[in-house]
């Protein structure tokens, strides 16, 4: 499979203006990918951020010192050296191309202050303790690194790049198809789960006229005060379900099946013969969370009730409920009015 690697190109800028153009050509010419510093979008992006992005996507890093340091950071080290250690840090396969003869460099191309050419000896010999090549003008260094990065590359093979209508091997494909089945058969597995109507009521759990328990808080207004008291109501399981099963016939939100039940229970505390306080306006009851989740968890468990699988829309994050075919047999039979005339045979 044909496969082209991307090399990053490392160095000062200014003074090897001609070094850095020989180079992309004889990486070009290779079929190589080159990036540097002069491929870079402007942009207001963070600039050490971008070098990271694309040192992180390189197959290969080269350096190349001539006679100056260069540009510096804020920790006092320059930019083509942050690179470097970046690279290395990396487990890039890296490759230094260093100035033959640095006392020949033109005056212009060379640090004029001694910290600078101090920094720049000492990040040579770093450079040099791992794989390098002299050069000695841009051409040289062009060949230079045209044979150095063929053996960089046999000897360190990469992931590179290849075309994407060539990057599918019959193996990827198989591979592919083999765990498309998968996910496959466990999705219908999932909504087989989610689907299947549960025919018969489960009794191993509390149901009919056995009670629960619901903490709930009433508020309300009187004379421009608000006013709030917190209680229970037993009802039983029947109660429950007969007030939320016909609204889940379809399907319902649980936001919907809570306000209502929410309603039944404010009718209840409002009655004559409550001992809730009946004297404010704008009453409210709101069923606790532990309460509300009880009541689902528990008509869940008895197979009365299941998740709705209606597709809607992208804003509607509400949670529906439905009721499975037990549900519906179970409120028919609670709900439903038998005839008061007998067939006589």
């Amino acid at each position: 499979m044909d496969k082209r690697y991307q090399v990053f190109i490392s160095s000062t800028f200014v003074d090897l203006v001609d070094e850095r153009r020989e180079v992309m050509q004889a990486l070009l010419e290779l079929d190589c990918m080159p990036a540097g510093m002069e491929l870079f979008p402007a942009g207001n992006e963070d600039q050490w951020t971008l070098i990271k992005g694309v040192i992180e996507q390189s197959d290969y890093y080269l350096v190349i010192i001539g006679g100056r340091y260069g540009s510096m950071t804020e920790e006092g080290i320059s930019y083509t050296e942050k690179e470097y250690d970046y690279a290395v840090e990396l487990g890039i396969p890296v490759m230094g191309f260093v100035i033959a003869d640095p006392e020949k460099v033109e005056v212009g191309k060379t640090d004029k202050n001694e910290a600078a050419r101090q920094k720049l000896d000492e990040f040579r010999a770093k450079v040099q303790t791992r794989m390098t090549k002299d050069w000695k003008n841009a051409e040289d260094l062009g060949s230079k690194v045209t044979r150095g990065l063929i053996h960089l590359i046999k000897n360190n093979p990469r992931p590179g790049w290849v075309r994407g209508d060539r990057a599918m091997t019959p193996e990827t494909r198989a591979e592919i198809a083999e765990l498309e089945a998968k996910i496959a058969k466990l999705e219908k597995q999932e909504l087989e789960a989610t689907t299947s109507p549960a025919t018969q009521l489960d009794d191993n759990f509390a149901h009919g006229e056995e009670q629960v328990e619901l903490t709930v808080i009433h508020t309300g207004r009187q004379s421009f005060r608000s006013y709030e008291e917190e209680g229970s109501l037993e009802y039983s399981w029947d109660e429950i379900f007969e007030v939320l099963g016909p609204f889940m016939l379809d399907e319902a939100s649980e936001p919907v099946l809570r306000a209502t039940l929410e309603s039944h229970i404010l009718r209840d505390i409002l009655a004559e013969d409550s001992n809730w306080d009946k004297n404010w306006e704008y009453d409210k009851v709101t069923v606790s969370d532990k309460s509300w989740g009880s009541i689902i968890v528990q008509l869940r468990a008895l197979r009365l009730i299941t998740n709705g699988t209606k597709k809607r829309t992208v804003s509607d994050r509400a949670v529906y409920w439905k009721l499975t075919q037990a549900g519906d047999d179970y409120l028919v039979s609670l709900r439903a009015v038998p005839s008061a005339v007998k067939t006589v045979a």
